[in-house]
């Protein structure tokens, strides 16, 4: 939305601008606050099988659920159970090219190995390093086997 755009975004040379408010900050901050729109609306409440895929790791969105938890509590929303909690059973999180280790460790402590699909940015990012990030996690190999493809099999409901 131009207004979006022009508030918080304008001030840099044009490609900077569209840039930051596309793929280097705005769709992910904008996707992270639609998410966290659709938790406290109750839907997930409402419907307790619905499952959402985040991209980016969760498009900035775990990483605040803390504040989020402490700052609107199950008190003032009147949800079930808390944006956490939420999140961890109906949020599978994607990195989306984002290979990133330290990202990688805080979603894997945050969500386990059952709630990460491995994914790729394509055509936005390349392939490089892809097989090799994933091999090089220090987790089990039934870890990766269930983040690289399981995961995705199971709550698509395919077999690859």
């Amino acid at each position: 939305m131009r207004s979006v755009q022009q508030a918080y975004y304008s001030g840099f040379n044009s490609e900077v601008t569209a840039r930051l408010s596309m793929f280097g900050w705005g769709w992910h901050q904008e996707a992270g606050i639609q998410l966290l729109r659709l938790i406290l609306s109750g839907a997930f409440d409402k419907y307790p099988n619905l499952q959402v895929i985040s991209g980016h790791w969760g498009e900035m969105l775990p990483f605040w659920l803390q504040r989020l938890d402490d700052s609107l509590p199950q008190a003032a929303t009147g949800l079930k159970r808390t944006l956490i909690q939420t999140f961890q059973e109906q949020v599978y999180v994607t990195p989306s090219g984002m290979l990133t280790l330290p990202h990688f460790q805080f979603i894997y402590g945050l969500m386990g190995p059952q709630r990460i699909l491995f994914s790729v940015d394509y055509p936005y990012q390349t392939l490089d390093g892809i097989q090799e990030f994933i091999q090089s996690l220090s987790i089990s190999e039934e870890d990766k086997e269930a983040i690289a493809f399981h995961n995705a099999e199971r709550l698509l409901q395919i077999k690859s």
